[in-house]
């Protein structure tokens, strides 16, 4: 075990308990502290102490030296380190009992204790220090946001106090983010993802082996940039996604391999074997399990960074309607024997990858007959979810049905189940559904039933649009009992400055709206009135905030007032187009508030605020039921 330096820590924290003392970090630009890392730190440890020094830089203009252990420990220090880091009879820290995703934040004698679980809980609990210090990380640090990411204060004097002190261990061991579809990702903006996901504490990042087959969004493509900047934040690389075509399809071997091996193809309905990549490989030939098998590990084996594997069947999965497939059961039963069969070989060239199923679509109940190995992850995928009303409430029959799948898994399987949420969705075409207390109640309900994660799609392409529902969704992962309103007006204030009242009414007024009004998948189309009464509420927001943008003097807060008010006017414009679907207006009618919509959404497709790849104008018509 590394320890932080010739015993310094045995004499400092024995027998110590939380203090009542009152530090001051800086004062008028200057500070008595150094920042102290165990004499051989580990990457996230380093990182984690320049971080705190740069951030407390930027609060009090103080330069604060990072140092090693040495014999002796500053009078004035700040030690950063992971628990491990520490040796064994840190009774001190070891009593505090951070579990190995938590933290400590601790004091004595003058010097603080800034120590994780492990080495990803330790910059998790310096950004947590930070936090406290007033800096908030509204956004990953993406270009559309011009220099708005994040709220960092500036303060004469910077102080902490016993009230500050604090231990804290997450609820839902799994925090992910997806890249999945990939519209607007590049290899800049996930390292620019990567960091915010430390300062904010999700611990997995997800992507693709190659979505759809398409080579755009795909790990190959951005490992050597963005797998370096995830292992030295000690984030979680899963890889994947639906994909067994990627280890086998018709295109292998010069396109020859369907015509070698027709038979190791799904079969359809009438007796024909398909090459199409939606269509299942025969999992009940020997031959094609191998085929598939021995591509796979071959991959894993070129790619050591990847710690979490997502094994899932292609997206719309047909599966073969042999009579040998047939007779492996469900198609949970067949995804279930696979992933044994894979599992086993996987053993042998990779132990220390996980592999992970899905609960979706056609095998969204758990296996009837086979059985999975308890190390399996299993995420469970209500994407058809309807958000008039929470996952729980029985008045959705979708959603109940979700939810009796659901325990069904947790009855029968040992292992992690978590969520892969919808709390950012494609089909919402970047409308603003604006969901922070629906995530909490979905949450404490999850949590309740014995779920371990959680999960978000991650686009930056309109990543100011959901915001705020990444933002709550990190901390509600971390605690699911979380003050939601306090989170809100936090975030608020940080972002719009003196505005803060005006859009923090804007945007609950969009919770109380968009997921019930709105033209998402799964919400009842409303009485016009109703909808004209919602949209007149709206448009009260629309005004109060360009009132405050009148006022403002800031840049920075006139910046995202302007993008604010693109929100709202997205939710706006649906919402008439609604209001007159309801009121039986002529299609052509129709039409022209629809292209009219397309064209505002085409004008501002650079700014962050909604996502272009999705939303051209043929698609807009077909989603408000118009053909181009």
């Amino acid at each position: 075990m590394r320890t932080i330096g010739l015993g310094v820590f045995v004499m400092l924290l024995a027998g110590s308990a939380y203090s009542a003392e009152y530090f001051k970090l800086a004062e008028n630009g200057r500070t008595e502290y150094t920042i102290i890392t165990p004499a051989k730190p580990s990457p996230p440890e380093s990182l984690a102490a320049r971080e705190l020094a740069k951030y407390l830089a930027k609060i009090s203009g103080a330069e604060f030296e990072v140092r090693k252990a040495s014999s002796r420990l500053p009078k004035h220090a700040i030690v950063v380190a992971n628990r491990g880091s520490l040796g064994e009879r840190a009774s001190f820290i070891a009593s505090l009992q951070p579990a190995s995703e938590g933290y400590v934040i601790a004091a004595e004698d003058g010097r603080l204790f800034i120590v994780g679980g492990r080495d990803r809980a330790t910059l998790n609990a310096v950004y947590s220090f930070l936090h406290k210090l007033g800096c908030r990380w509204l956004a990953p640090n993406f270009d559309h946001y011009a220099g708005t990411a994040e709220h960092i204060p500036q303060k004469s004097l910077v102080e902490f106090t016993a009230e500050d002190i604090c231990s804290q261990n997450p609820i839902l061991s799994i925090r992910k983010l997806y890249v999945e579809e990939g519209h607007s990702h590049n290899a800049q903006n996930l390292i620019q993802l990567v960091e915010w996901m430390s300062k904010v504490g999700f611990n997995t990042l997800v992507i693709p082996t190659d979505y759809q087959g398409g080579g755009r969004v795909k790990w190959d493509n951005w490992r050597q940039r963005v797998a370096p900047e995830l292992q030295k934040r000690d984030i979680t690389i899963e890889v994947g996604g639906h994909g067994y075509q990627n280890f086998l399809n018709a295109e292998m071997e010069d396109g020859k391999l369907f015509d070698r091996h027709p038979e190791w193809f799904g079969q359809d309905e009438e007796g024909t074997r398909r090459g199409e990549h939606r269509y299942v490989f025969c999992t009940s030939n020997a031959d094609a399990v191998n085929y598939l098998t021995a591509n796979f590990v071959k991959y894993l084996a070129g790619r050591p960074e990847i710690q979490i594997f997502d094994f899932w069947p292609p997206d719309g999965a047909k599966w073969c309607e042999c009579d040998a497939c047939k007779a492996l059961g469900s198609p949970s039963d067949r995804q279930a024997i696979l992933l044994s069969q894979v599992e086993a070989e996987v053993a042998k060239a990779r132990p220390d990858v996980r592999l992970e199923c899905i609960a979706y679509a056609k095998a969204i109940a758990p296996p009837e007959s086979a059985v999975m190995d308890k190390n399996v992850l299993v995420d469970f995928c209500p994407i058809r979810q309807c958000f008039e009303y929470q996952i729980f409430d029985r008045r959705s029959p979708i959603n109940a049905d979700y939810v009796a799948n659901l325990r069904a898994w947790l009855n029968d399987f040992d292992g992690d189940i978590s969520i892969y949420s919808y709390y950012r969705k494609y089909a919402w075409k970047s409308l603003p559904v604006i969901i922070p207390h629906y995530m909490q109640e979905d949450l404490k309900f999850y949590l309740n039933e014995g779920v371990r994660g959680i999960s978000s799609y991650a686009e930056p392409g309109d990543w100011f649009t959901y915001e705020l529902n990444h933002y709550v969704l990190a901390r509600l992962a971390w605690d699911p009992s979380a003050d939601v309103n306090a989170i809100v007006a936090e975030f608020c204030e940080a972002r719009y400055g003196p505005a803060h009242h005006a859009a923090a009414m804007a945007l609950m007024a969009l919770e109380r709206t968009t997921r019930r009004f709105s033209s998402i998948p799964g919400t009842s189309l409303k009485p016009a009135d109703e909808i004209a009464r919602r949209r007149a509420e709206l448009q009260d927001h629309v005004e109060q905030v360009r009132a405050e943008l009148s006022e403002t003097d800031d840049p920075g807060t006139a910046h995202n007032l302007k993008r604010l008010l693109l929100v709202l006017q997205y939710a706006l414009r649906d919402l008439e187009i609604q209001e007159q679907r309801a009121a039986g207006t002529s299609t052509d009618e129709t039409r022209k508030l629809v292209e009219s919509l397309a064209s505002f959404l085409s004008e501002h497709g650079d700014d962050g605020v909604f996502l272009m790849g999705r939303l051209g104008a043929a698609r807009v018509l077909r989603s408000y039921g118009i053909k181009d």
